[in-house]
């Protein structure tokens, strides 16, 4: 499962940045406030795959589970407070949307990265 959490992760990375070297922007897409059912869905998997793995691993994987607490704080955010989200988006957006764009592909290659060593640990 972790292995596949980590795939997933890596997945998406590629995607967005295969998007942004192609000139679109998935980044934008998905923050757009009609997409927002996208970006939840997104969400609420990876939530749904960390949470099988902190809930069904002894021990604790404590990695997985911050990671599964970052997801959790993502979706009480755009649901909570949906203003103060995308008003953050907006200025993320333009600030420097092709810096931004690596940023979130980083991103999900450290969560990759810290799925996969977490595997090691435990």
């Amino acid at each position: 499962m972790i292995t596949i959490l980590a795939f997933l992760y890596i997945f998406s990375a590629f995607a967005y940045f295969y998007a942004n070297k192609s000139g679109y922007s998935l980044l934008k897409y998905i923050w757009k406030r009609e997409n927002i059912n996208i970006y939840l869905s997104t969400e609420i998997i990876f939530l749904i795959m960390t949470s099988l793995i902190v809930f069904t691993n002894q021990p604790l994987n404590w990695i997985v589970s911050i990671l599964m607490f970052m997801h959790l704080i993502g979706i009480a955010w755009l649901v909570g407070n949906p203003d103060s989200f995308y008003e953050m988006a907006e200025e993320s957006i333009n600030l420097d949307s092709n810096l931004l764009e690596n940023v979130v592909v980083i991103t999900f290659l450290i969560y990759a990265g810290m799925t996969l060593f977490s595997r090691i640990i435990f």
